[in-house]
């Protein structure tokens, strides 16, 4: 039994050197990233400019009984859509309007947009449902995008992360729970990191993820060591307060265990 114990305690320590000269300095985390993504104003809205979008003829949308007609990319843009609850566009005459898109149905928007997208963006395509003002549309997002008109931009990044000491992550939130400055951990919480605020994706570089960073499948028990049946002794307790280490372990180690055990008693 107290052969068994030394050769423990010795692995134990050997263990212990590994684990310093192999301790993880630098990982990384992968994270969801939203983001706005929109077109500039364009210059007849932002200067609200009538004449650039008044034309005289057919095929465009008419002002009401007048000889006035606005071009279609001007009618029933991404802008005028997305913020028609702070205004009401127009540029028809006043008393002529019939470009106001709180009151426009889909399948006008529709028609009378930029390439037929209606208020869609970043590559989103417009499929009315029926008569629906152009407010409530809805537009089919292309991968990584999202939202009514696809305005959110949706994608991963990847974070370098460097280990502090738990004490000094204290005074951080967690990577969980804010995207800039924040601590991490290994999957059991023994290691603590520290990732920088960044807009971009970081090269991994072969790092592994900060959760990854020690082994957790250690049991918490020692196994093929016998013990009495007895009232627990200093002895057996000791065994149990060490760390896992399988009889296979012990075996192996015996043989070098033993040669370094008699060059000490020696």
């Amino acid at each position: 039994m107290e052969f068994e114990l030394m050769v423990i305690s010795l692995l134990n320590w050997f263990r212990f050197v590994s684990l310093q000269e192999t301790e993880p300095t630098q990982c990384v985390i992968v994270q969801d990233k939203m983001s706005i993504s929109t077109p500039p104003t364009p210059s007849f809205l932002s200067k609200n400019n009538k004449a650039e979008c008044q034309v005289h003829g057919t095929g465009t949308l008419r002002c009401g009984t007048s000889n006035v007609y606005i071009r279609p990319e001007c009618v029933c843009t991404f802008h005028h859509v997305y913020e028609a609850m702070y205004h009401q566009y127009s540029f028809c005459p006043h008393g002529d309007e019939s470009d106001v898109v709180t009151a426009l149905k889909c399948p006008y928007c529709l028609t009378y947009s930029l390439n037929n997208k209606g208020p869609c963006i970043n590559g989103g395509n417009l499929t009315c449902k029926g008569d629906e003002v152009a407010p409530d549309i809805i537009c089919e997002c292309p991968p990584l995008y999202k939202g009514m008109f696809c305005e959110e931009k949706m994608e991963t990044i990847t974070r370098l992360c460097d280990k502090i000491s738990n004490s000094s992550a204290d005074n951080l939130e967690h990577c969980k729970n804010t995207k800039r400055d924040c601590v991490t951990y290994s999957r059991n919480m023994r290691y603590a990191f520290k990732c920088n605020e960044t807009g971009t994706s970081q090269e991994r570089g072969g790092l592994p993820l900060c959760e990854d960073t020690e082994d957790i499948t250690v049991s918490i028990s020692v196994t093929d060591v016998p013990y009495s049946n007895g009232p627990e002794d200093e002895k057996t307790r000791q065994a149990k307060s060490l760390n896992v280490i399988s009889a296979a372990e012990i075996h192996s180690c015996i043989p070098l265990l033993t040669v370094i055990l008699l060059s000490l008693q020696l």
